[in-house]
Formats: C-alpha cells, structure tokens, sequence
C-alpha cells in the first residue's frame, strides 16, 4: 500500500485501537499505554508525505454538447518558465501521452464517446514550489485549474458528453 488513502488510514487506526484497547477498557482494566504504542507503530508505517498525496487528488467534471464532439477540445498541461514537469496524461485508462516539458497540448475530441471521458494528469514538477496550470478549452467551454506546492500532481478530469 504504497500511497494510502485518509479514509483507510483512518480505519486502520479505528481497528488497532478497537482491537488493542478492547472492550474492557471502559472498566479501566486496560491501560493507554499499550494502545498509543500500538498507535504510533501503525502510524509509524504511513508517512507525511503519503497522507498528503492521497489528499492532492483534484477533480472536475464538465458537461460538453455531444453536437461539437468533432470540433477541437484542447487540454494543456504547463508549468512556469525554469520549472520541469515529467509524467503523462491518460484517457480512458488506456491512451498515454507523456510529459516531459515545461507545456503540453492535446485535442482530446478524437477520444470523446457518447458518455464519460476519463482524462487524468499525474506527475511531477521542480521545483516543488512552482505551480502547474491546466486549462481545457473546448466550443463555449474554457476551465482553467492551477495546482502547485507540492510538487506532484494527480488531477482528473470527467467530460461528461450530453
């Protein structure tokens, strides 16, 4: 379990605690001791930085007119001048196309369907404190999302077609 999520963190906690402290604790016959050691070992094997990457997730979802499927739908990926961004871009769970630069553009309109698209940004950029700026632009749709100060970015986008 490399990048835990908060809710699972949270009821691995509730388990050691229920199981070390027990029902007998309520008459006092358990000390907190055994419980916080139990505790701090658990949390021993989650660290900060996998805490805070399973709340870095960001997601939209926007509604397209399926009448202007076949027009452009331009996704970019960028960061600031003397920042690096490297990871990929992923549609549906299959199409990848990788990051590598400081800018990325793609026309996601050959991969829309008549339902949901799953596009999803994951990846790193330096240095940390730098930002990375998403923007789609599609026909009477422009969204722009900015995320930055962690480094990493995991961001998915939902293109709902109606």
């Amino acid at each position: 379990m490399k990048h835990p999520s908060a809710l699972g963190v949270a009821l691995l906690i509730l388990v050691a605690v229920t199981a070390v402290v027990g029902p007998s604790s309520a008459n006092g016959n358990q000390s907190f001791g055994g419980t916080y050691q139990a505790l701090s070992a658990i949390l021993s094997k989650a660290s900060a930085k996998d805490v805070m990457d399973s709340y870095q997730q960001q997601t939209n979802t926007i509604s397209l007119d399926r009448a202007n499927l076949d027009e452009p739908h331009l996704l970019s990926v960028s960061v600031p001048g003397g920042a690096t961004l490297q990871g990929y871009i992923e549609i549906d769970g299959h199409t990848r196309v990788s990051l590598g630069t400081s800018s990325e553009f793609v026309d996601v309109s050959p991969y829309l369907s008549e339902s949901i698209t799953q596009v999803t940004i994951v990846g790193s950029y330096s240095p940390a404190s730098a930002s990375v700026a998403i923007a789609f632009n599609g026909p009477n749709t422009v969204v722009q999302q900015q995320t930055g100060g962690t480094g990493r970015i995991n961001y998915q986008l939902n293109l709902l077609v109606q």
